[in-house]
Formats: C-alpha cells, sequence, structure tokens
C-alpha cells in the first residue's frame, strides 16, 4: 500500500472511527488492517445485517446507534465515546488500503489541525467532486482536491470544534466550509485508498444526485 505496517506514533493515542451500515462483506478487512494505525472503534448506524457481529468478533469496540441516523449523526453520537488523543475518521469499504491512514495521523502530529486523505474514488464520475471544490471555493476561498473525501484525521479537540456534523452527504463539505471560518490548517495528503465503485448505472447515477443535493445543501446552508 505505499507505507510501512509499523507507525511512527504511538498506536494507543490513536481511534481509528469506522461508520458502518450493513457492510458486513467488507468491514473485516478494514478492522484488520486498521488496528495497525490505532484503536478501532465501529459506530455501527443500527445495520441489519452482520456488521455489528463480524466487528466485534474482529475486536473493534461497537458502538451502537440506537435508531438508523446516517452518517453525520452516527458520528456525533460514536466520537465523544472515544477516548484517544487523535481520531481517524476512515469508511468501512477500503479495506487493506486503510493502512494509508497513517499518512493522515502523521499530518496532524506534524503539525495539521486537520488532515484529508487525497485519492481518486471508484465510486463516481468526478462531476460532483469538481461542482463541490468550486462551490467551496466561491463559500471560502480555499481550494479543496478532495472535499467529499471522508478519511480524515484530527485531535479529539478539533473534533469537538467541528461538530456537530452535517447529516446525509453534507457531512464532509459542511465540515470543510467550518473549518476555514474557524481558521484551522487544512492539509490534504495523497494516500493510495481503494474504495467501493458504484459505476455508471442507475444505483450510480441516484447515488450522485443525492450526494449533488446535499453538497448544496452543506456549501449554502
Amino acid at each position: 500500500m505505499g507505507i510501512s505496517s509499523l507507525p511512527k506514533y504511538d498506536r494507543r493515542e490513536v481511534a481509528v472511527l469506522i461508520p458502518a451500515y450493513n457492510e458486513e462483506k467488507l468491514i473485516k478487512k478494514t478492522i484488520q488492517a486498521a488496528q495497525n494505525i490505532g484503536w478501532v472503534y465501529v459506530a455501527d448506524d443500527s445495520s441489519t445485517d452482520k456488521t455489528k457481529e463480524i466487528a466485534l468478533q474482529t475486536g473493534a469496540v461497537v458502538i451502537s446507534a440506537p435508531y438508523n441516523m446516517g452518517k453525520g449523526d452516527v458520528l456525533n453520537y460514536a466520537l465523544p465515546q472515544t477516548k484517544e488523543k487523535i481520531v481517524l475518521l476512515i469508511d468501512a469499504d477500503l479495506e487493506e488500503s486503510c493502512l494509508e491512514g497513517q499518512k493522515l495521523v502523521e499530518a496532524v502530529l506534524e503539525g495539521a489541525d486537520l488532515s484529508i486523505g487525497l485519492f481518486r474514488s471508484q465510486g463516481g464520475f468526478g462531476l460532483v467532486r469538481r461542482l463541490a471544490s468550486l462551490l467551496l471555493f466561491f463559500k471560502t476561498g480555499h481550494y479543496f482536491q478532495a472535499p467529499l473525501s471522508g478519511q480524515r484525521a484530527a485531535y479529539k479537540e478539533t473534533w469537538e470544534k467541528l461538530q456537530p456534523f452535517s447529516s446525509g452527504f453534507a457531512l464532509e463539505v459542511a465540515m470543510l466550509k467550518k473549518a476555514c471560518f474557524l481558521r484551522l490548517n487544512i492539509v490534504e495528503i495523497p494516500v493510495l485508498m481503494s474504495d467501493r465503485n458504484y459505476g455508471r448505472g442507475l444505483y450510480g447515477i441516484k447515488h450522485r444526485l443525492k450526494q449533488l443535493i446535499a453538497v448544496l445543501k452543506g456549501v449554502y446552508l
């Protein structure tokens, strides 16, 4: 994956928080790799499959939502329950490539307030990403190459300043808008990650349409 499996920091100081909803097919490999980065928490958003059971069997701390809350709200619910100094957020579908999250943790230790994983997602056409970059630039004066990346690290007190997170797909862009207004030092770190491919069929189009609507909400509301 382009990075050593041995981190350059004390893993006991890092929490890896993984929001998950019905991720039984991918969550095990993601957790196993993330355990090389820090202590793994899975924020299970009331999954109806075996996500929770697999996460527990793999050694993660599972924080169970009382009902299906959505990504932003389940992170609002779970993040205060982490105990470590730095919290790395990663998506459940990264599998072994999440090991690259070490780079994001190291960037925070080197002085970044918020580090973001910069990689080319397999999940869509790129149009929504480019539009999000432009809208955030017009709103904040800062241009981000990976405004939709969910792979982010910060000290826990920084996350507390950025909370509450917006719900749904508005989470990432709304977080960046707030981080800019707070004048945080935000860095984008190239990483060799790979995520789920939603394809170019009807499902992929619906996914991107929802994301587009949420981006508009996250930037302007």
